[in-house]
């Protein structure tokens, strides 16, 4: 869903053509994208969620070539990058370093799943998971080798 708020007078048009932009984009219009376009002050701000690099990087550089000479604030959570993030914290912490974890996130509800050596184990990978920035909620389906 591509979504406008907070347009006035002075940034309607901005704005409207920006929304056009995206929402003419299939890939945007078509996936799971939530996307809340704000007119400021000369400037377009982007919130919301995309589920992949290719849209996130889609839907900025339509929003700066419909914004024009304003500055674009691209603060779109994008699921992709946040599934790296989780990965990477997880194979960064010693405690759960050797852990066999699969990570994807949609639309900010990390889904887990593989196996951990115990079950501290397990509860380290849900709480770096959990405690990564933008995830809503952790879906747990590992398992504890035997």
């Amino acid at each position: 869903m591509i979504r406008v708020s907070t347009v006035d007078e002075s940034n309607a048009e901005v704005v409207w053509r920006v929304h056009d932009l995206l929402a003419d984009e299939q890939g945007l219009r078509t996936t799971t994208a939530d996307i809340e376009i704000v007119g400021g002050d000369r400037s377009v701000v982007l919130q919301g969620r995309v589920r992949t690099n290719i849209l996130y990087e889609m839907a900025d550089r339509l929003a700066r070539t419909g914004a024009g000479v304003w500055p674009v604030d691209n603060r779109l959570i994008n699921d992709e990058a946040l599934a790296m993030q989780i990965s990477t914290r997880v194979g960064l912490d010693p405690r759960t370093a050797d852990a066999n974890v699969r990570t994807d996130v949609y639309l900010g509800v990390a889904h887990l799943a593989g196996t951990v050596q115990s079950g501290e184990q397990r509860q380290a990978v849900l709480a770096l998971a959990g405690a990564t920035p933008d995830v809503v909620r952790v879906e747990d389906r590992l398992a504890v080798a035997r």
